[in-house]
């Protein structure tokens, strides 16, 4: 059967034209029908026509006016013979005297009616045969109803059928939408394709690749809440502890466990915080209003909010080059974006380290640099660094391993990347890359 065709068109096309070609046939011969019955009214007229030739009365000896007119009376034969005037000297109905017309095919007014004639000579004979302009119209229209009756008899059943076909042959669409619509976040299942039609098999497929994304997507939140709620237990089940030995000490250790808990709470309150920033960037892009930003601006602000931390842990944080550059971003990502490389770098280095910042600009993009010579990451840490909650196994930093994640995740909103890398002048450490389309 063709609504088992693997094609929609195919479905479609085999339908409707089947359809289309019954209802041509059937509308054919009820024309015919209709057509060959009304074929016994044209000879009905010519038998007439022959009975008004044989039967044509002198003019002159015809009998008084008929009071009414009949279908007949629509048809009138005139016949002149040789020595005959303007009257003719036979005639079907005398109380029509038409004017004699031209030979051929003409039209004569007469008695405020139209008349259609046809006229020729026969011998020493004159015949002209005409019939009424009304009544010919009145027999085409008949003709074209009862011509046209079949087809529009068959019309409600022509949509009423092309309604039923199409509702057919569409049900595979209904039932992929009913499959679609089942698709659970608990059970992310792809959908089959192959038994769909062909036409829906790109739509399906491209669901297929979604719920794919959608499922990639939902483990990476589920794993995120997951390291999210072991890295915040940890901090409060210490602060529990602090609480709790600040409750029962001495008056004398008061002040030093209190500045403990202190602490705690400001690790605690970062880590929710970068939490948070996480959520932004990853959420937040198509809200964020872009602007163009100088990042010649940015990067040395940057710096200077970081020096006091590089002081402190005896870094020396400096500038190498400095290209003018912009981009098209919101002014807080990009502190952000190049805060958490700088800041990762600072507290990454050993003690009297070196961080060195570079900006450089091409034709198509800017590229800050961040250089140090803390003790690197080991080739094997360096697929998962931007990872979130990842810390390289060789590091000591206090750190949530979020840094990195929020860093890479800013620059791709963008359109740009992050990434890092081992130095490689026989000298340790990291050389990381912030990678963005100018402006």
């Amino acid at each position: 059967m063709f609504f088992a065709a693997n094609s929609l068109h195919r479905r479609l096309s085999i339908a409707i034209g089947t359809l289309a070609l019954l209802v041509g046939v059937l509308g054919s011969l009820g024309t015919f029908l209709v057509v060959r019955s009304l074929a016994s009214e044209f000879s009905a007229s010519l038998r007439d026509a022959a009975a008004h030739v044989q039967a044509g009365v002198s003019h002159h000896a015809a009998a008084e006016p008929h009071s009414a007119r009949n279908a007949s009376d629509d048809l009138v034969v005139q016949i002149w013979s040789a020595g005959d005037t303007d009257e003719p000297s036979r005639t079907s109905d005398p109380d029509i005297a038409l004017p004699r017309a031209q030979t051929g095919f003409s039209s004569i007014d007469f008695d405020g009616e139209a008349w259609d004639v046809f006229a020729l000579a026969a011998g020493d004979e004159y015949i002209q045969i005409a019939e009424s302009r009304s009544m010919r119209n009145r027999n085409a229209l008949r003709v074209a109803f009862w011509s046209l009756l079949p087809v529009l008899a068959l019309l409600p059943l022509l949509v009423l059928t092309i309604a039923v076909t199409v509702r057919l042959s569409l049900r595979p669409m209904e039932r992929v939408g009913r499959r679609a619509a089942k698709v659970d976040l608990h059970a992310l299942k792809p959908l089959e394709a192959d038994k769909a039609p062909v036409e829906l098999r790109p739509f399906i497929e491209s669901i297929n690749r979604m719920i794919e994304r959608l499922s990639v997507l939902v483990n990476a939140e589920r794993k995120f809440i997951a390291d999210a709620a072991h890295e915040l237990r940890s901090p409060i089940s210490a602060m529990q502890l602090q609480i709790d030995n600040l409750r029962d000490a001495p008056p004398e250790q008061y002040r030093e466990r209190f500045e403990d808990l202190q602490r705690g709470v400001a690790r605690t309150g970062s880590l929710v915080s970068q939490l948070l920033g996480l959520a932004r960037a990853e959420i937040g892009g198509a809200q964020r209003a872009v602007e163009t930003i100088a990042l010649t601006r940015i990067v040395p602000d940057v710096l200077a909010d970081l020096l006091p931390l590089a002081d402190a842990r005896g870094v020396d944080l400096g500038v190498e080059r400095l290209d003018e550059a912009s981009v098209r971003a919101t002014e807080g990502d990009m502190r952000v974006l190049v805060k958490n490389l700088i800041d990762n770098a600072i507290r990454y280095v050993h003690a009297g380290g070196r961080v060195d910042v570079s900006m450089l600009r091409d034709a198509q993009k800017v590229t800050i640099e961040v250089i140090d010579d803390g003790p690197g990451i080991a080739d094997s840490d360096l697929p998962y660094v931007f990872d979130r909650f990842f810390r390289a196994a060789n590091n000591d930093a206090q750190g949530s391993g979020l840094g990195l994640a929020i860093a890479q995740t800013l620059a791709q909103s963008y359109g740009g990347r992050v990434t890092l890398a081992n130095r490689s002048d026989a000298q340790s450490g990291i050389v990381a890359h912030i990678e963005l389309p100018l402006a």
